[in-house]
């Protein structure tokens, strides 16, 4: 009888955690919008009381979930991510930003919102418009700074099949690099040691709930060479 009710909690307990992940992979856009706002009022405080030198990192939940407090290369880091961005919502949310000190790096990780198979996110006019969008932010980017750094997708886990294109982790990161080769901002990967290979999968343990990474202190210390290097 014992093993049979740890087995139920068991099971409540993994569909607990893939409900949530679909749930951010589904939310209402008015809930998205509704949230952003407050969001957004949160990283102004951050940019006006940043100090003169300090890294901006923008981006969607990969970024807003980095632990608060953080350092790199030197210098403070000013989290500017929104949690459940597309690309196309982080370029209007950058422009409502206003940056009275400008940072001496900008990063940015973006696209996991914009992979959704109900997108179809491989065909032609959804990924032009992901390529517009990103354009628009590392251009934004570039005005503040004088090193913009933009990483790959990170992986999924492999629970979320059948919401993620994982195969478009592999196309969308492509598509940021030909993007930084086309502006001049710097392309990295952070999330390498993450990925099960090219399948746009995790290894086991990589991911916190399917979505996001199980830890996120190693993922920013893999990006400080490309934001602090020459």
């Amino acid at each position: 009888m014992r093993r049979l009710a740890l087995l139920i909690v068991g099971g409540i307990g993994l569909l607990a955690l893939g409900g949530y992940a679909g749930w951010r992979l589904h939310r209402p856009a008015a809930d998205a919008r509704a949230y952003a706002v407050m969001r957004l009022i949160a990283i102004q405080v951050s940019l006006d009381e940043a100090p003169a030198q300090y890294v901006f990192y923008g981006g969607d939940s990969q970024v807003e979930l980095h632990p608060g407090g953080q350092e790199v290369c030197g210098s403070p880091l000013v989290n500017g991510g929104v949690s459940g961005s597309t690309a196309a919502a982080y370029a209007d949310h950058l422009a409502q930003l206003s940056f009275k000190t400008h940072p001496r790096i900008a990063a940015l990780t973006i696209g996991t919102n914009d992979i959704l198979i109900k997108n179809k996110p491989r065909s032609a006019e959804p990924a032009a418009r992901f390529e517009a969008a990103a354009e628009i932010i590392v251009r934004r980017l570039q005005g503040l700074a004088p090193r913009v750094v933009v990483t790959a997708l990170p992986p999924v886990g492999r629970e979320l099949g059948r919401l993620v294109d994982a195969a478009a982790v592999a196309d969308y990161s492509g598509r940021l690099h030909a993007l930084c080769g086309r502006l001049g901002c710097t392309f990295t990967d952070p999330f390498a040691a993450l990925r099960d290979g090219d399948t746009g999968y995790a290894k086991p343990g990589a991911m916190r709930d399917g979505l996001h990474l199980a830890a996120y202190r190693p993922a920013l210390k893999a990006l400080e060479p490309a934001l602090c290097g020459p």
